[in-house]
C-alpha cells in the first residue's frame, strides 16, 4: 500500500523516460533491499541498550546502600534513645514495663487499682464485667466483712451477746474497764442466743451496775420465758419500797403471788457503783442477795421455775411484756454454775467485781 510521496508514486520503471524530455537520462540506482541489514545503526542501538543497562544496575546499588544506610540510622536512633546508661533497646523495653501501672484486669478479684475502693455494694469493679466482682473495701485492707449489729463476746465463748440499737458499749465515770450504757430505752439493751443458766440448777450471777433513774423497776440481768422470768437482778421499785432484788419465779404460769425475792436492807442507790451478786442454791433450796459482797437476805424457795429462754441485760420479761428498761451503766457480768459461798463472793467484792477466784462460766464487760 503506498501514501503517495515515495518514488514508486510516480509511476516510473527503470530505463523509461522521465519528464518527456528528448534525450536518454541516466538510470536510478536499484532500491535498498529491506533484508539488507544496516549495521551502523544497529551498532548504534546496542551501544545505547549497554549504557540503559549500566545505568540500571548503578540505581540498584544506589538504592541498596540508601536503605540500608536507613536502617542502621534507625539502630543506632533507638539505642541513643535508651538513655546514656549504655542499656541495650531490649533492656529499655523491659524496664518501661516493669514501672508500668498494673491494670484492672491483672488484680486480684474484688480489689481495684485503686488506693480506696468505693464502698458501694453496687459498684462494679473496673476491668470486670457487668455482675462480676464488687469493691468493697480499700485494696490491701483485706475481705469484707458485712455490717450487722454489735455485740459483746463472751469471755468462755459460748454466749456472745447482741446489743440492740440504743445498748453502747464506752467507758463510765468511776470505773475501770467497758461499760453498757443503757437509756432506759425499749431499744436499749443486751441478748445472748439462748439461756445461759440452768435454774434448777445451783448458780449465780453478779455485776457492776450504776443506777442514774430515781424511780421504777430496772432491771441487770435476767432469763425466762416469752412470758415471764424465771430469774430477776436489779432493782425492785413500788411506792415507797426501792431496794436492790434478787428475786425468782418459783412456780408455771407467771403470777406474781409465786415470785420469791431477797432485798437489800437499805434503799437502791442513785449515781454510785454497786456490785449485786444472787446465789441460788438448788441443795439448801435458798436463795441470797450479797450488796457490794456483803450478804442482805436470804430467803427459802423450793425451786426454781425451768425455761428455755434467752438471757438478758437491762430488761426483764413480765407478764408477756418487756419492761424494767436499765438506765445508767453496766459492767463485769458474769455466771457460775454453782452457788458461790460468802468468801468467794467478798473476794469478788474486793476485786471491783473481776474475780471470784473461781472462773466464770461465762462473762462479759470485764477487764
Amino acid at each position: 500500500m503506498s501514501d503517495g510521496g515515495g518514488i514508486a508514486g510516480q509511476g516510473s520503471t527503470a530505463g523509461s523516460p522521465v519528464g518527456g524530455g528528448g534525450g536518454p537520462q541516466p538510470a536510478y540506482l536499484p532500491p535498498v533491499s529491506s533484508s539488507t541489514p544496516d549495521w551502523a545503526a544497529l551498532a548504534q542501538q546496542h551501544e545505547r541498550e549497554d549504557r540503559r543497562r549500566r545505568m540500571v544496575k548503578i540505581g540498584g546499588a544506589a538504592a541498596g546502600v540508601l536503605v540500608v544506610g536507613g536502617l542502621v540510622a534507625g539502630a543506632l536512633a533507638v539505642q541513643k534513645s535508651g538513655g546514656d546508661d549504655g542499656k541495650k533497646p531490649s533492656d529499655t523495653a523491659a524496664s518501661s514495663l516493669a514501672i508500668s501501672p498494673v491494670g484492672p484486669s491483672a488484680l486480684p478479684s474484688g480489689a481495684t487499682g485503686s488506693a480506696s475502693a468505693s464502698p458501694s455494694a453496687s459498684a462494679t469493679t473496673p476491668g470486670t464485667p457487668s455482675g462480676g466482682p464488687t469493691a468493697t473495701k480499700a485494696a490491701g485492707t483485706g475481705p469484707a466483712v458485712p455490717a450487722g449489729p454489735p455485740r459483746l463476746d463472751d469471755r468462755g465463748g459460748r454466749y456472745p451477746v447482741t446489743l440492740a440499737a440504743s445498748a453502747v458499749v464506752g467507758r463510765t465515770d468511776g470505773h475501770n474497764g467497758p461499760t453498757l450504757v443503757l437509756n432506759s430505752s425499749p431499744n436499749g439493751y443486751g441478748q445472748a442466743g439462748s439461756a445461759v443458766v440452768d435454774t434448777s440448777k445451783s448458780f449465780t450471777v453478779s455485776a457492776m451496775v450504776r443506777n442514774n433513774a430515781p424511780t421504777g423497776g430496772r432491771a441487770v440481768v435476767t432469763q425466762g420465758s416469752d412470758t415471764y422470768y424465771s430469774f430477776f437482778l436489779g432493782r425492785d421499785y413500788w411506792g415507797t419500797h426501792n431496794q436492790w432484788s434478787f428475786k425468782v419465779q418459783t412456780a408455771a404460769g407467771g403470777q406474781d403471788n409465786t415470785s420469791v425475792e431477797a432485798l437489800s436492807k437499805g434503799n437502791a442507790t442513785t449515781g454510785q457503783w454497786t456490785l449485786l451478786t444472787g446465789v441460788y442454791d438448788a441443795s439448801a433450796k435458798k436463795i441470797q442477795l450479797y450488796v457490794n459482797g456483803e450478804l442482805a437476805q436470804t430467803s427459802d424457795v423450793k425451786g426454781i421455775w425451768q425455761t428455755g429462754g434467752p438471757l438478758q441485760i437491762g430488761r426483764v420479761m413480765w407478764k408477756s411484756t418487756w419492761t424494767d428498761y436499765w438506765d445508767g451503766a453496766i459492767s463485769n457480768v458474769q455466771v457460775w454454775t454453782q452457788a458461790l459461798p460468802a468468801a468467794r463472793v467478798a473476794q469478788l467484792s474486793g476485786s471491783g467485781g473481776v474475780s471470784a477466784g473461781v472462773p466464770a462460766y461465762a462473762a462479759w464487760l470485764l477487764p
